[in-house]
């Protein structure tokens, strides 16, 4: 299955992994392109090169979560009592946060909604008010009990801790995109 998605999408890299949802156990785990473990050296280049072919992407890679860091978001402001269902959100497809402009996946914007709306359809300018409405400290909050920026403890070497913005460096701008998923970098089993 991996080596089709690589295949299909023309994806440079896929990691896979298959857990055990009630207990979080790693059942299986794959990374491709990926190397022969009985001649681990058979592409061998640079010292960088190799280092690059065997490195496991899921525990070593980091990256933006985007929109499946909403989730996140949404327990912080249900958690902190912000919001609820009938919490209105408006959507343009646009606005302006600190000088800068942060768009929507539906550039002609979603209308009014509702908090059930913003996460149906995936609202980055409703998550962008959610994180308002929740504050840097609040959102930083949920962030450190989810364990981001930290280690999963997973039993495989290498892994990275991600990238968390630490709260004092956070200005307006951030915090808009890190309540949709941008900013802040995870590792694939960090965020299983």
């Amino acid at each position: 299955a991996a080596e089709q998605a690589l295949s299909d999408n023309g994806a440079k890299a896929v990691t896979i992994v298959v857990m055990n949802p009630n207990t979080g156990e790693v059942l299986a785990l794959v990374n491709k392109p990926d190397y022969d473990l009985n001649n681990p050296r058979d592409k061998a280049g640079t010292f960088e090169e190799l280092q690059k072919t065997w490195r496991n992407r899921a525990v070593s890679d980091t990256f933006e979560p985007g929109s499946i860091f909403k989730i996140i978001t949404a327990i912080a402001a249900l958690e902190e009592g912000v919001v609820n269902d009938s919490t209105s959100f408006s959507c343009g497809g646009s606005t302006v946060v600190g000088g800068r402009t942060i768009k929507c996946w539906r550039t002609s914007g979603h209308g009014s909604q509702n908090f059930s709306d913003i996460i149906k359809n995936s609202c980055n300018m409703g998550f962008i008010q959610l994180g308002q409405k929740l504050g840097k400290e609040k959102l930083q909050k949920y962030i450190d009990l989810f364990g981001f920026g930290n280690k999963s403890g997973i039993d495989l070497p290498g892994e990275a801790s991600g990238i968390i913005k630490p709260l004092k460096s956070i200005n307006d701008t951030d915090l808009a995109t890190i309540a949709f998923g941008q900013t802040n970098t995870v590792n694939t089993m960090q965020f299983m």
